[in-house]
């Protein structure tokens, strides 16, 4: 079991949280954590869920090295299926309390800290959208890995484990509103996952959560092409040093001003990496299709433009379908020639196999690592991008400067409160 306790002692955030968890969990969702049972103790609302074996950025980082075969590339392509599968249901739910962040009227209103001489961005939500169900904080530490799927009712649980979305009960802005632990005067930069909306001062809408699984989809390709380490090459090759924040920027997009009006960009190094994947030695149609679908109608700045979960899900089953059915759309490599001189400005990354397996990463512009100094050859990073934000969840993370509690799984079986 694992016992999550409310930062709120608010029953009304409370209720937010389970009322949607209550809702759905009848429903047994292979991709939407269960529900189990709640309870108050000292003035603390506690909800208590399976115990999960590690989340999703965990998952990447313990298998850096996927092998390119039937097997994992069937079994990401469902997880990512199922993952837009659970999000619809959550989408279609019209919840009971609505999913507002604070502020006078409506919906309700937050303003954000863009950075020095920039002003403030506003998280408004979209009329009406505050009545349906929305999650606020895809990111890979609230995808949830088990190796054995135990609360669902699916008769045949896959031997490589299951992918369950978690923590989308409160419709939250990625920690930015008031339940979070952090003073939302002092946020300053978005964190890495977070659509455009903000910083234009947009309403958002349940197509907040597409851009996010957009995110989490390239870094899931990435990974089923270029293994974990591949990941963090991504998040530098976007990355922008934010000198007045002193917090570097890796975010999907760049906002610019044109004439006094702010407007937003896919960043081009998104758009370089994304090249660099279809002209990966691997990439087989069916990965193509994957970047096209995502780049296309999930990574797009016009948030109306953006694919529903529903349709999202549509596809992806179609892909599913001729990916079982086809093992050379499933596998068999087609890389795609550059279609611009912008695949240059990343980072070219070769993954050589040793003994049949991918274990080594090297960079073509660089020597070749010494095998007796290190296993791989990578850039030296410090933390990760997203910062608290990356790390909170993670099973060997702990936390210092966040809070005494965490949400999701910790390394520990976690203990009752007392």
């Amino acid at each position: 079991m694992a016992v999550k306790q409310l930062f709120s002692s608010d029953e009304t955030e409370f209720r937010k949280e389970s009322t949607i968890l209550t809702a759905l969990g009848p429903k047994n969702h292979a991709h939407l954590i269960k529900l189990l049972a709640t309870y108050e103790m000292g003035k603390r609302y506690h909800l208590m869920f399976p115990y999960a074996n590690a989340n999703l950025r965990k998952y990447w980082e313990d298998h850096s090295f996927p092998a390119f075969d039937k097997d994992t590339v069937l079994w990401s392509l469902k997880q990512m299926c199922g993952i837009a599968s659970g999000l619809q249901l959550i989408h279609d739910f019209r919840v009971t309390v609505p999913l507002s962040v604070p502020g006078a009227g409506g919906a309700g209103s937050l303003d954000v800290r863009l950075g020095k001489g920039k002003g403030l961005g506003r998280l408004t939500v979209e009329n009406g959208e505050q009545w349906f169900g929305r999650h606020g904080d895809i990111k890979p530490e609230n995808v949830l890995w088990f190796a054995e799927d135990q609360c669902s009712a699916h008769p045949h649980p896959h031997p490589m484990g299951v992918l369950k979305i978690a923590d989308f009960g409160l419709g939250r802005f990625h920690g930015r509103d008031s339940r979070s632990r952090v003073n939302p005067e002092t946020v300053i930069s978005s964190p890495t996952y977070e659509p455009p909306e903000c910083k234009l001062r947009l309403p958002v809408s349940r197509a907040y959560d597409i851009w996010s699984l957009g995110c989490i989809y390239l870094e899931f390709i990435t990974w089923i092409l270029r293994g974990s380490p591949a990941i963090d090459v991504f998040a530098d090759c976007r990355g922008r040093e934010a000198t007045d924040t002193q917090i570097d920027d890796d975010n999907f997009y760049t906002i610019v001003s044109e004439d006094g009006v702010l407007k937003a960009n896919v960043r081009e190094g998104v758009r370089a990496w994304t090249e660099q994947l279809h002209a990966d030695k691997n990439c087989s149609e069916l990965l193509h299709d994957l970047l096209d679908v995502t780049m296309s109608e999930l990574l797009v700045i016009e948030s109306e433009k953006r694919s529903k979960a529903s349709w999202l899900h549509v596809q992806l089953k179609t892909l599913l379908g001729r990916a079982e059915s086809d093992p050379d759309y499933l596998l068999k490599p087609v890389p795609r020639k550059p279609v611009s001189g912008r695949s240059n400005s990343a980072p070219l990354l070769d993954t050589p196999k040793m003994n049949g397996k991918r274990n080594s990463v090297t960079f073509l512009d660089q020597e070749k690592p010494n095998a007796a100094k290190s296993q791989f050859k990578v850039p030296v990073m410090e933390n990760p991008r997203d910062l608290v934000l990356r790390n909170l969840g993670t099973p060997s993370f702990k936390p210092s400067i966040v809070g005494k509690t965490t949400t999701w799984p910790v390394s520990q079986r976690p203990q009752l409160a007392r």
